[in-house]
């Protein structure tokens, strides 16, 4: 007999949205990871390779194009058709469907509200499936390792809705046996996105959760052998008090290149430039602070060749661009500074958690060693530079 192990990602769990939930299947050991700054599309490549990302290089689901146009710069075309028709999600979700078969894309692909002309300058660096690729920015996964070591794995599939996927999840830990399985929950993150924390919608989603995590340990354990299960988050939660419209704002930002997160304002352009724009937006008054290259540096950020930003404005916890290019005006969100709360992610398990294990870049070389696996090899990050680029007026 050998050990299993089960690691169940729950977007959207932070400390407290573990504790509210009564620990999620009852799991008696319990901690809080520190997270990243960005959002979810930086935080999972984080827990899958153990390293930050500044070395993996995601942060943000859009980033800037680097090397001509990005495989985003096609729809450009969505601009000849009138506002009213390319803004809408059925609209927007056949162009995304026919961009990735397209270019041949398997990771996540998703347009949200961003302007049409923003595309032609635009790339997104999650261009492969993340549960299956072998490598995310040059860095290991410990699935990959474990599928080389032979090990029987399986990650359950992303695109399916949530109960389509756990039934598939369950149907393969009972048929397959795997030595390491992967299982994934989304559906908290959408709750607290509509109807913030302690609402009805989220304690609901919270039980479902907690039940499937029951069963498929149970149905894993079933096998023989000894099974660990590790439970985690990639940031938690923090309930909105405050709507910022940021659309008088880019009307003058002026000489710079501007993306609108719900969270922060990224941008690009000369140094003269940028510092136009950041008197702009600290003379604003905004609840927040103007990070530059040192800063984002500091949180282990990705600046080489400044593909989410040269510089941003970060909103404090509990604020939020809206309308942003990504979505409207909600009651929960995250992606603000690494030591707010809601950036913490939270982590459970049925063994105890190793001291060593204080932040999401510290999940992956707890799973190698519970598997027996060696530590992965890492990449050197492309030779890309760090040239001054030159934008034009937008």
């Amino acid at each position: 007999m050998h050990r299993r192990v089960l690691v169940v990602f729950v977007d959207a769990l932070g400390p407290s949205q573990l504790e509210a939930a009564g620990g999620l299947g009852g799991l008696p050991y319990r901690g809080r990871l520190r997270g990243i700054l960005g959002y979810s599309c930086g935080a999972l490549p984080t827990l899958l390779t153990g390293v930050p990302p500044a070395r993996h290089g995601r942060m943000c689901l859009f980033a800037r194009a680097t090397d001509g146009d990005g495989v985003l710069a096609p729809l450009a075309c969505l601009g000849f058709l009138p506002r009213v028709l390319h803004e809408r999600s059925r609209v927007r979700r056949l162009a995304a469907w026919m961009l990735a078969r397209r270019a041949g894309l398997t990771g996540y692909v998703e347009l949200y509200r961003v302007p049409p002309a923003l595309f032609r300058w635009l790339d997104l660096p999650e261009r492969e499936d993340l549960f299956t690729a072998e490598r995310i920015g040059g860095a290991e996964t410990f699935l990959s390792e474990a599928r080389r070591a032979g090990l029987r794995v399986f990650a359950a599939p992303w695109q399916l809705p949530e109960d389509a996927r756990w039934a598939h999840t369950e149907e393969v830990l009972r048929a397959q046996r795997p030595d390491l399985a992967f299982a994934y929950a989304t559906e908290l993150d959408g709750a607290l996105h509509r109807t913030g924390n302690g609402s009805a919608d989220a304690q609901r989603a919270t039980r479902r959760i907690a039940a499937r995590i029951q069963r498929a340990a149970e149905t894993l354990r079933a096998g023989g052998g000894e099974v660990t299960t590790i439970v985690v988050g990639d940031h938690g939660m923090a309930d909105i008090g405050r709507v910022i419209d940021p659309r008088g704002l880019l009307r003058r930002l002026h000489g710079v290149r501007a993306f609108v997160d719900s969270t922060m304002l990224r941008v690009w352009g000369e140094d003269r430039a940028l510092a136009r724009a950041r008197e702009l937006l600290e003379g604003a008054e905004l609840p927040g602070q103007w990070l530059d290259t040192r800063a984002l540096e500091a949180r282990q950020a990705p600046t080489r060749g400044a593909p989410h930003g040269q510089a941003l404005f970060l909103l404090q916890e509990g604020a939020l661009f809206a309308p942003s290019f990504v979505g409207g005006a909600m009651r929960g969100m995250h992606g603000y500074d690494v030591d707010s709360p809601s950036a913490f992610a939270a982590v459970a398990s049925d063994t105890p958690i190793p001291e060593t294990c204080r932040a999401l870049t510290d999940v992956a070389p707890w799973v190698r060693s519970l598997l027996g696996l060696s530590v992965p090899s890492v990449l050197p990050p492309g030779d890309r530079g760090n040239e001054e680029v030159t934008w034009d007026v937008v």
